[in-house]
C-alpha cells in the first residue's frame, strides 16, 4: 500500500509531468518552424524544450514506482490480464482516431504509410509511448521478483547500467524500425523510479531545483553549440530522454516532488486530486487541441515565443483537461482515456 502523502506526491509529479510533455510539444512546433533560425526566439523555444525534458521520464518513473512495488509474488498472467485490459482500448481507440487525422490533414497520406506508422509506434508522434509501455509491462513481473531478492547494492548497479547502456544507445542514430524494444531504453528510469521512491536519500531542494536547471540549460546550450556540426540531430541528441543531462533533471525533479513539505502537498492536494486522474487523457488529447489551435494562429508564435510558449501550453492543457473530464462522462468513451 502507498502511504497517503506518497500518493499525493505522486499525483502532483504526475499532473507536472503532464503540463511539461505540452511544453515540450508547443515549443517544438516553433523550433519547427525556426528551423536554423537564430535571435531569442529560437533560443526561448530552445531552452523551453529543454528544460521540459523530464517529463517522459518522470513518468516512467512514477509507473515503476508504483508498478514494482506491487508483489512479488503476483502472478504473471494476473498481471498481464489487468494491464492489457487498461491499455487496448485506448491504444486502439487513438490509433485509429490520429490515423483518420493524418487522413484528413496529410496530402501525402496512404493506407501503406499509415501501416508503417503502426509498425513504427508513431501513428502521430505521441503516441509511441503507449506502444512502449507494453514492453515495461512484460518486464514487470520478473523485475519484482529480481528485486525482491536483491541487495539494495545489486539494484543500485543494475539500475546504473541500464541507464548508462541507454545513455550510450541515445548518441548513436536510432537503428530499430518498429516499436518492439522501445521500451528497452526506458528500463533504467523504470527502475530508477523504484529505488528513489523506495530508498530517497532526501537531498536539499534548493540543491536539488539548482542542479536540474542547471542541466535543462547545459542541454539548451548543447542543441546550439553542436548545431554547426550535426544540424538538426543536435537537438535530437541533446533532447534525448537518455541523455544524462535529462536524466539529472528527471532525478532531481522527481525527488523533489517527493519529498514535499506536508503543507505544501496540503495546499496542493485538491488540484492534484483533480487533475491527475486526467494526465492520461491530456496526453492523447493535447497534440489534437495543439493543431486546431494553430489553425486559427493560436500558438508560440502569435507573441514572442518567451510569451507564447508557456500561454499555449497553459491553453492547451486546459482544454486537454476539459476534454479529458467531459470523455470520463461518456460510457463508451471513458476507457480511451483512463
Amino acid at each position: 500500500m502507498i502511504p497517503a502523502r506518497a500518493h499525493a506526491s505522486l499525483e502532483l509529479l504526475r499532473t507536472a509531468a503532464a503540463l511539461a510533455v505540452v511544453g515540450v510539444h508547443a515549443a517544438a512546433m516553433v523550433l519547427v518552424s525556426l528551423l536554423g533560425g537564430e535571435g531569442s526566439g529560437w533560443w526561448a523555444a530552445n531552452l523551453w524544450d529543454a528544460l521540459c525534458r523530464w517529463c517522459v521520464p518522470v513518468f516512467v518513473m512514477i509507473s515503476g514506482a508504483v508498478l514494482l512495488s506491487g508483489p512479488a509474488d503476483e502472478a504473471a498472467g494476473d498481471f498481464y490480464r489487468r494491464r492489457a485490459k487498461r491499455l487496448w482500448q485506448p491504444a486502439v481507440f487513438w490509433t485509429l482516431f490520429y490515423l483518420a487525422l493524418h487522413a484528413l490533414t496529410d496530402p501525402l497520406w496512404s493506407p501503406l504509410r499509415a501501416a508503417a506508422s503502426i509498425v513504427r509506434g508513431t501513428p502521430w508522434y505521441h503516441l509511441w509511448y503507449l506502444y512502449m509501455l507494453p514492453g515495461l509491462y512484460l518486464l514487470t513481473p520478473f523485475l519484482r521478483r529480481l528485486i525482491a531478492h536483491s541487495s539494495d547494492a545489486e539494484l543500485r548497479g543494475l539500475t546504473a547500467a541500464c541507464c548508462v547502456l541507454a545513455a550510450l544507445s541515445a548518441a548513436t542514430p536510432p537503428a530499430s524500425a518498429t516499436f518492439l524494444t522501445s521500451f528497452l531504453p526506458f528500463t533504467g528510469y523504470f527502475l530508477l523510479g523504484h529505488l528513489l521512491f523506495t530508498h530517497s536519500t532526501q537531498p536539499r531542494s534548493p540543491r536539488l531545483l539548482m542542479l536540474a536547471l542547471s542541466a535543462g540549460i547545459l542541454v539548451a546550450l548543447g542543441a546550439d553549440l553542436l548545431r554547426p556540426w550535426l544540424g538538426s540531430r543536435a537537438m535530437e541528441v541533446m533532447y534525448a530522454y537518455q541523455n544524462p543531462l535529462v536524466l539529472l533533471m528527471a532525478v532531481c525533479l522527481f525527488q523533489l516532488g517527493l519529498r514535499q513539505h506536508a503543507g505544501f502537498i496540503t495546499r496542493l492536494a485538491n488540484l492534484c486530486v483533480a487533475l491527475a486522474p486526467l494526465s492520461f487523457g491530456i496526453y492523447l488529447i493535447h497534440p489534437l487541441w495543439l493543431l486546431l489551435l494553430a489553425k486559427v494562429g493560436i500558438d508560440g508564435l502569435l507573441w514572442h515565443p518567451a510569451i507564447g510558449i508557456p500561454l499555449t501550453t497553459l491553453a492547451v492543457f486546459a482544454l486537454s483537461a476539459l476534454s479529458t473530464a467531459l470523455l470520463l462522462r461518456l460510457p463508451f468513451l471513458k476507457l480511451t482515456v483512463r
